[in-house]
């Protein structure tokens, strides 16, 4: 019989260790208070709540940005006093930054 040397014997053995099953810690598997009532699992579908989006025609680009763009007055710099005259805040002499 052809016997290894120890660490040709432990190098043979160690990767197999990661394959055999850990004890399992007692606190996964026994409930901590046993007597407190836990209701029974129930049915559920898995396509419980999924809403249904058929294909549907497309829609104006422009009409969708006016109905989500800010309404006036509701925010911005556009109320601020001072701010009519300012480059860049949209004012009448507005030159784009430039």
């Amino acid at each position: 019989m052809f016997k290894l040397p120890r660490p040709a014997a432990l190098a043979a053995v160690l990767p197999l260790a990661g394959c055999l099953p850990a004890a399992v810690p007692a606190g996964l598997v026994l409930p901590s208070e046993p007597d407190i009532p836990v209701r029974p699992p129930r049915y559920a579908k898995v396509t419980q709540g999924v809403k249904d989006f058929g294909v549907v025609d497309p829609k104006d680009w422009r009409e969708l940005n006016r109905q989500v763009a800010p309404k006036a007055g509701s925010g911005g710099m556009g109320g601020m006093p001072g701010m009519d005259g300012m480059p860049g805040m949209g004012g009448k002499r507005d030159s784009g930054g430039r």
